[in-house]
């Protein structure tokens, strides 16, 4: 027995009612799919840190990931030389700058700064003591001083001019190698824009003479 029309009007409204409620349902989908994947592009773009080399005179070409040399070495040389300023005092100027550049530091190596600092003050090291961290004239740098362990991790040879005073008077002063260990560090580009750390000493450090000292030894 056939269906009354108007029992078929009713149903193919019903039907066409149906079909747009799955379309309505699917574009809600769709919507919330793109709102996802437009956030996650931004928060990607957040988060990535791009090295760029120093000079751009001839163009460069490296995959984003990769942090040049000069960055490595500039990194080293400079946050090694702040935690090592006591413009007056070192028992108070060292523990603050222990502090103060912890996110550019591994644990590890906070430990062992630490570690130091404590040793110094038993030993009458840092009281009214200045002291001044300097790369040496001329010995700035070059491209054997990093040597690149992986994309992460390198050892930069950092050859500084390490000066001490005491009550004004000149009590140490010397030229000395630093194997400074960094590593990429996975912290909040806020706190730490380089997005690298110190890791410390790649071996031991070793006083060197300036007048004799080789620009290319290895």
């Amino acid at each position: 027995m056939s269906q009354p029309p108007k029992s078929r009007f009713r149903a193919s409204l019903a039907g066409r009612d149906s079909h747009i409620r799955s379309l309505r349902g699917a574009l809600a989908m769709m919507s919330a799919l793109a709102l996802v994947t437009t956030w996650g592009w931004y928060q990607a773009g957040q988060d990535i840190t791009v090295h760029t080399p120093p000079d751009l005179s001839s163009g460069s070409s490296r995959p984003w990931w990769e942090v040049p040399k000069p960055n490595v070495y500039d990194f080293a040389v400079n946050l090694f030389g702040l935690i090592n300023r006591w413009p007056s005092d070192g028992n108070q100027q060292y523990s603050e700058n222990l502090h103060r550049y912890t996110d550019y530091l591994t644990p590890s190596c906070q430990k062992v700064l630490t570690q130091d600092f404590q040793n110094k003050r038993r030993t009458g090291e840092l009281s009214g003591r200045e002291r001044s961290l300097a790369p040496i004239p001329g010995y700035g740098f070059s491209d054997w001083r990093v040597t690149t362990h992986s994309r992460d991790s390198w050892t930069v040879q950092a050859d500084l001019e390490l000066k001490e005073y005491v009550d004004g008077t000149l009590v140490k002063h010397n030229f000395i190698r630093w194997p400074l260990r960094i590593v990429r560090y996975d912290i909040d580009a806020e706190r730490n824009p380089w997005k690298l750390a110190i890791d410390c000493f790649d071996g031991p450090a070793r006083e060197i003479q300036f007048n004799e000292a080789q620009e290319k030894e290895q």
